[in-house]
């Protein structure tokens, strides 16, 4: 595959990956993107997260050197089956801003969102701040019971919230970045 993507890149660059392959190892998702270092969008079907699939030193070392390299922007899931998916995602593309979920498969909303923020504030990933998933709940309760949650939890300040048919969207800003917009103002 290593000469294959060498060969293309010689070429043309590729900006936009797209992996149908259900369950794609993250040994290969690490060697993929690490030989694409242009990419600003991925989308991939699920990973797997088999702990019989071992991950070798020199896929760790380019896994944490992917941080500085990596233009990785927008991420597009179709299922998560694991909360441990979000870790990859997260040390592969540290500066994602927009991360679109078709299918929670493994947890409900309010736990795969605290999920997320917890992920966030670990990786300190401060960039991401849009957020789409499916939902399939069929009425607008769902959006109510996620603005409860974020104000109970204190988990954003600056958000908006908002289903449309069967999409669930949440944008945000970070209180950090309001004060300085404040500060700037003034």
């Amino acid at each position: 595959m290593e000469k294959q993507i060498e060969h293309v890149l010689r070429i043309t660059q590729i900006y936009h990956l797209e992996i149908h392959e259900k369950n794609f190892t993250i040994p290969l998702l690490i060697q993929t993107v690490n030989l694409l270092p242009e990419i600003t969008t991925l989308k991939i079907h699920s990973l797997s997260t088999d702990e019989t699939i071992k991950i070798t030193v020199n896929e760790l070392f380019t896994l944490w050197s992917m941080e500085g390299r990596s233009k990785i922007t927008e991420v597009y899931l179709e299922e998560i089956n694991d909360v441990q998916e979000l870790d990859f995602r997260f040390i592969i593309c540290p500066y994602i801003g927009y991360l679109k979920v078709g299918y929670i498969n493994v947890m409900d909303v309010q736990l795969f969102l605290r999920t997320i923020f917890k992920k966030i504030n670990h990786y300190d990933n401060h960039q991401l701040r849009s957020l789409c998933f499916h939902v399939q709940t069929p009425d607008d309760r769902i959006v109510e019971d996620i603005k409860e949650m974020i104000k109970c939890e204190k988990l954003l300040h600056y958000f908006t919230v908002k289903r449309i048919v069967d999409t669930v969207y949440l944008q945000w800003k970070l209180l950090e970045h309001m004060f300085f917009f404040v500060k700037f103002i003034s």
